[in-house]
């Protein structure tokens, strides 16, 4: 179970957009006629992609959801790392220069 908060909504598509405890951000299309709204907390598995049941912690009740992603919105590049053969050295650097 993941917790998150609602940060962002769209009535007209009725999707949300939910920040995880791990940061992430999770698209959530709700089902049916209940409502989430910007600032709930709601627990549930935030992170299984597909049909799912979430509860909205504010209001005290369940929701069925639909997450459209069960991943980051937004991922971080990882930062590369040079090894220290890609490296050039001093050496290599005057012979070309020479």
């Amino acid at each position: 179970m993941i917790q998150g908060y609602v940060k962002l909504k769209d009535n007209e598509q009725r999707k949300v957009i939910v920040r995880t405890e791990y940061d992430d951000l999770i698209v959530l299309r709700v089902l049916g006629d209940a409502k989430i709204d910007v600032g709930d907390a709601v627990v549930g598995p935030l992170d299984c992609r597909g049909e799912n049941f979430i509860l909205d912690l504010n209001k005290q009740r369940g929701v069925r959801v639909y997450v459209e992603n069960g991943h980051k919105l937004f991922a971080v590049p990882e930062r590369k790392v040079p090894s220290r053969h890609s490296i050039p050295s001093n050496r290599s650097m005057r012979r070309l220069e020479a």
